[in-house]
């Protein structure tokens, strides 16, 4: 069994069990968000710090000046999975995530040119890790046997941000989730509308994960969002 699969990741498990899992993006380390998102049904969290989000444009602080607000969004998430951006640049080593594993995160996420080697191989927390628009398809081929649990695929430019979800999106989705071969997680760069998560599905993706682009940053939207989401999903998982 690869080592990736001995973490006991709970997302890793939530993707392969289910057609489609709803991850929720907080758009702020946010409580209200947290139990928002959680409430409009959710099935995982994600939060973020020592990043300017491009999405959402919030600065997320270092994770002592996030601590406090991280403490209280794994409380208010209730025993649903959640995950980390721990930083937005290169340069994450074992060392920034030993801190999180001990916090009680389920996963890392960052992309594949901020993670440290070494990563890869801790145990105790899962790897999502993301491809960007310059990404090649045999990097998604390699990270199964890379010790990666989820492959994200952020491969939309900035500049793409927020546009319409086009037809050759969906097929480069579809192409990295037969060169991975497990669970790949599309995020909302671009403005993905409830009536393309069947298309997705499609595709093989497994995982969707709303943000500020489709949900807005205040818990009312964030929670209507979310429940908008998890009823279409619902419908097409019948």
């Amino acid at each position: 069994m690869p080592a990736s699969h001995m973490t006991g990741c709970r997302l890793r498990q939530l993707l392969d069990a289910n057609a489609m899992t709803l991850i929720a993006s907080l758009p702020e380390n946010s409580p209200d968000l947290a139990r928002a998102a959680v409430e409009g049904g959710a099935d995982v969290i994600k939060v973020h710090i020592n990043v300017v989000h491009h999405a959402s444009g919030t600065r997320f602080g270092s994770l002592e000046e996030e601590r406090e607000r991280l403490v209280a969004v794994l409380e208010a998430a209730g025993g649903v999975p959640v995950g980390i951006v721990p930083r937005g640049r290169p340069g994450i080593d074992r060392g920034d995530l030993e801190p999180l594993i001990e916090m009680g995160f389920d996963f890392v996420s960052a992309y594949a040119a901020h993670l440290s080697a070494a990563c890869l191989t801790i145990r105790g927390i899962g790897k999502m890790v993301a491809l960007d628009s310059f990404y090649v398809l045999e990097d998604a081929a390699a990270m199964a046997c890379a010790g990666v649990d989820v492959l994200e695929a952020s491969i939309i430019p900035h500049d793409g941000y927020g546009g319409l979800l086009t037809a050759a999106d969906v097929l480069q989705y579809a192409a990295l989730a037969r060169a991975f071969g497990g669970p790949v997680v599309v995020p909302t760069q671009r403005n993905i509308r409830p009536d393309d998560v069947r298309a997705l599905m499609g595709a093989g993706v497994r995982g969707l994960m709303i943000g500020a682009v489709v949900a807005g940053k205040d818990p009312a939207s964030f929670g209507a969002a979310t429940r908008l989401y998890r009823r279409v999903i619902d419908e097409h998982e019948r």
